[in-house]
């Protein structure tokens, strides 16, 4: 297991604490000298944390919470290497496990996802120590200007800032508790999911279990599609208000796939459960008479626009990532906000997020030019350009057996209708990881999620208890094959569930048996792909 091979040593620190068993670091670990009095009760503890005298990472603050409904925890604000923030927090009930939560976007503040991941409760509210970090910068999730000129600061970003908080935090917790924490975990989404994609590869031994949705992976790939898709939508810099593709176009599209593939999968619900086997393109849209835009019609430069989106950015004619499969079209969260809208009030003035994060990765991270154009860049030279910055953020390597070797569980996940980041991204990297281990769902699964827009959201069901789905893996050995998702809704202020559906390990997926609820995960079976439905189910 992870946690016996870690190398430890007994030290005394120079606080009112007791001995401790704390790590050797990288981070230089405790500085401890002297003997200490016995440890006080949990809890009462939590205000001295603040005099801890350490090497590489400061205590700033360390408080008790008791009030309200909040779970009763310490809560401890710390400092790694000057600009690494982190928040962590310290169950007075502790269930003896630690689970750090992945942050979104380009990070910037304190985050800690899993305080609320999935259905059920947090990992606070089930005993977990927990963890989040701003990754070493301040800033907006979708602003890099950090980034410029500052190697420390997108290494810390790529990946140092999660690796070093973690065994911070592990510090902290053995201290506090007077023992070693029994399992470790991590769970993330969007950047939080690349972040636990990255720890699998280049840190395999930081965590037991660990949970990658929807993951921002292969960042030098897919905002290049970002990019080009901004360019066939916003082809004039200067007019960010009128996008190529109108909102009346987007209801056209959507309602057109709706009629031509809905029923396919046995159920028409408005979801598509795997939008691969949908023949439709674009091209299969009225025109409008003259090439001239209208409500119910698009234009060739409109087609090529879609076109763009659906088949993904290429460099001198050669595919460089994946585009986006039919779906979310015009659900609201959908393309709006992530591809083709133009919301000008969105974040820093963008009108949309692909344009938000792809030109401020080239700006920052590629090019170091504030005032890169991205309406002039060819693609040509692509492959040099990003390389230097791979280095640092896409965690695209699939040969996880380090991982597998640490004992490691993955459980990958994402929705089929994802306008930020592109399901078959996801699928291409696990079945890469198939590839070359065929024997890897001993490790690593991946669950496709239909109708769900991005960590959520959408007309599918997106709520999974993914926490008991990768601690009954990593403790009982259960590994997951159908999992249910529900669609929460009711009253505001509540949430019931209004549709379960099972979630299969790929490459099932879910079948309606032929009667009952479509709303009920119980009239649905796990069936795999090629075959018919009534055969072989699980």
């Amino acid at each position: 297991m992870r946690r016996l091979r870690r190398m430890t040593t007994t030290v005394w620190c120079r606080t009112t604490l007791a001995m401790a068993t704390a790590t050797t670091l990288a981070l230089g670990g405790w500085a401890c000298a002297g003997a200490a009095d016995p440890a006080p009760v949990v809890g009462a503890r939590c205000a001295d944390l603040a005099a801890m005298t350490l090497i590489d990472f400061d205590i700033v603050s360390a408080s008790p919470v008791a009030d309200g409904d909040a779970v009763p925890h310490c809560r401890v604000h710390g400092v790694i290497d000057d600009e690494i923030n982190f928040e962590l927090l310290l169950p007075d009930e502790w269930n003896g496990r630690f689970m750090m939560g992945g942050g979104g976007g380009y990070v910037g503040s304190v985050q800690n996802s899993a305080l609320t991941y999935g259905a059920g409760p947090g990992a606070l509210e089930r005993g977990y120590a927990t963890v989040g970090t701003d990754t070493g910068h301040a800033g907006e999730g979708v602003e890099a200007g950090w980034a410029l000129h500052n190697e420390k600061r997108q290494v810390n970003f790529g990946h140092r800032a999660v690796h070093l908080t973690a065994e911070a935090a592990r510090s902290i917790i053995r201290h506090y508790y007077d023992r070693e924490e029994e399992y470790a975990y991590f769970v993330g989404c969007s950047r939080g999911g690349g972040q636990g994609m990255m720890e699998s590869q280049r840190y395999p031994e930081d965590f037991d279990g660990i949970v990658a949705g929807a993951p921002a992976y292969h960042w030098t790939a897919f905002t290049a599609g970002f990019v080009q898709n901004q360019q066939a939508i916003f082809p004039d810099a200067s007019d960010l208000s009128s996008p190529v593709i109108t909102a009346e176009n987007r209801a056209l599209l959507d309602a057109s796939i709706r009629q031509a593939c809905d029923h396919l999968d046995g159920v028409e619900d408005g979801v598509l459960n795997d939008p691969r086997l949908c023949n439709f393109t674009p091209d299969s849209l009225p025109r409008c008479a003259a090439d001239t835009p209208g409500p119910d019609c698009v234009t060739s430069e409109q087609v090529a626009a879609m076109q763009a989106i659906y088949a993904g950015p290429t460099s001198n004619g050669e595919r460089i990532f994946h585009g986006f499969p039919l779906g979310g079209e015009n659900d609201p969260g959908g393309w709006d906000r992530w591809i083709a809208g133009a919301d000008a009030s969105r974040e820093r003035g963008v009108p949309n997020l692909h344009y938000g994060f792809g030109t401020e990765l080239y700006k920052y991270f590629v090019f170091d030019d504030p005032d890169w154009d991205y309406t002039r860049y060819d693609f040509s030279t692509w492959a040099d350009d990003v390389a230097e910055a791979a280095t640092v953020l896409d965690a695209t390597d699939s040969d996880l057996g380090r991982f597998r070797d640490a004992g490691g569980k993955l459980i990958l996940w994402t929705g089929w209708s994802d306008p930020a980041l592109t399901a078959l991204g996801t699928i291409d990297y696990y079945e890469q990881v198939v590839a070359g281990d065929p024997s890897a769902s001993a490790y690593a699964r991946l669950f496709m999620l239909p109708g769900v827009l991005h960590c959520g959201g959408g007309p599918g069901p997106d709520q999974v208890d993914w926490l008991t789905a990768i601690a009954a893996w990593v403790e009982q050995g259960e590994p997951p094959v159908r999992l249910v998702a529900a669609k929460q809704g009711g009253p505001a202020g509540e949430a019931t569930p209004v549709m379960t559906r099972p979630v299969c390990a790929y490459p099932g997926a879910a079948a309606y048996a032929g009667s009952g609820s479509t709303d009920d995960e119980a009239n649905f079976r796990c069936q795999a792909p090629e075959l018919s439905l009534g055969a072989r189910v699980y």
